[in-house]
């Protein structure tokens, strides 16, 4: 296979000139899911990756369910459909249509099948696949679980999405937690998981940019729409720097945080404190002596400098 290229669109803003294009997502069910996407925060991403158990997870302060409800919920997508995955083979059928030749010896390829071998319409919809769906980069190939996807838009042939989609979200995160480096290049679904935590959010009459400060995933002062516009040299190389010590210390610091904003939201209203520098002071900090003690002291020692000075005089005389 080819190198990854974890390139998730923020928006579908590309789509705004392709009518047929639009038409064949619509048909598919495919269209109103895509259009959700707006933005993400791969710290959320992130996060979400590390707490997903399968079924269930806790991103900030807020847990919920992972199954293919709340799926389908948030995303629109029809839960109908063959519940298939990539692990899952498939016999050779009629997706060969959407070759330009359809009688083609495809395993003359030995890292996916070149895009300029689809018919032009197919080779746009791959680029919607590759884009929402696995995320995977890519774009130039074709491999066969993209076959089993371009199969919706063919009559009588779709798989069940959000299936699909939560599957892919159980990988991601098996991938993330078994990984304690450099988690980047195995990090995708931003937008995917965006969507599921605004429907949470909605439900509770909250809102994505609360949820973010509310959670040290952003600074108040910053919002998405200044993040997502700076297009300076020093942004396109922040893009490029790994989970480096200092990254996972901030990120430890941002968790210190987030578990001192619970602490205080169950016991009360108190001033913040900083858990580590409280320990700190609880372990070096010693009473100090009182007035009377200080006197009990200097008495000890005047009696003790008065029994020397008598012992030095027997010893004069004695000599």
């Amino acid at each position: 296979m080819g190198p990854l290229l974890r390139a998730e669109p923020e928006r579908p803003k590309f789509m705004e000139g392709c009518p047929q294009l639009k038409s064949m997502l619509r048909r598919a069910w495919w269209l109103q899911f895509i259009q959700k996407f707006r933005g993400y925060n791969k710290e959320v991403t992130k996060t979400f990756a590390r707490n997903f158990d399968g079924m269930e997870v806790e991103v900030g302060d807020l847990e919920f369910s992972v199954i293919e409800a709340p799926i389908v919920a948030a995303t629109k997508l029809p839960r109908e459909g063959e519940r298939w995955f990539k692990n899952k083979s498939f016999y050779e059928r009629a997706w060969r249509v959407i070759l330009r030749n359809p009688g083609m010896d495809i395993t003359i390829f030995k890292r996916g099948t070149p895009v300029s071998a689809l018919e032009e319409k197919c080779a746009s919809l791959l680029l919607i696949i590759h884009k929402f769906i696995p995320c995977e980069g890519r774009f130039g190939s074709m491999y066969m679980y993209h076959t089993q996807l371009l199969m919706n838009f063919l009559e009588k042939q779709t798989i069940n999405l959000p299936y699909f989609l939560l599957n892919s979200l159980k990988k991601m995160s098996i991938i993330i937690q078994n990984n304690l480096g450099d988690v980047e290049p195995h990090l995708y679904h931003h937008g995917l998981v965006k969507i599921l935590i605004e429907k949470q959010l909605k439900e509770k009459k909250d809102t994505w940019e609360q949820f973010l400060v509310r959670n040290f995933f952003q600074d108040p002062h910053e919002t998405p729409e200044n993040i997502s516009s700076r297009k300076s040299r020093r942004k396109k190389e922040s893009v490029r720097i790994q989970d480096t010590p200092t990254n996972i210390v901030k990120e430890t610091s941002r968790e210190e945080k987030l578990s001192e904003s619970r602490k205080e939201r169950t016991e009360g209203k108190k001033p913040r404190k900083s858990k580590r520098k409280r320990n700190i002071e609880a372990v070096y900090q010693t009473p100090e002596p009182s007035s009377e003690e200080d006197h009990q002291i200097l008495s000890k020692r005047l009696v003790y400098f008065k029994e020397q000075s008598t012992a030095a005089k027997k010893k004069g005389k004695e000599k």
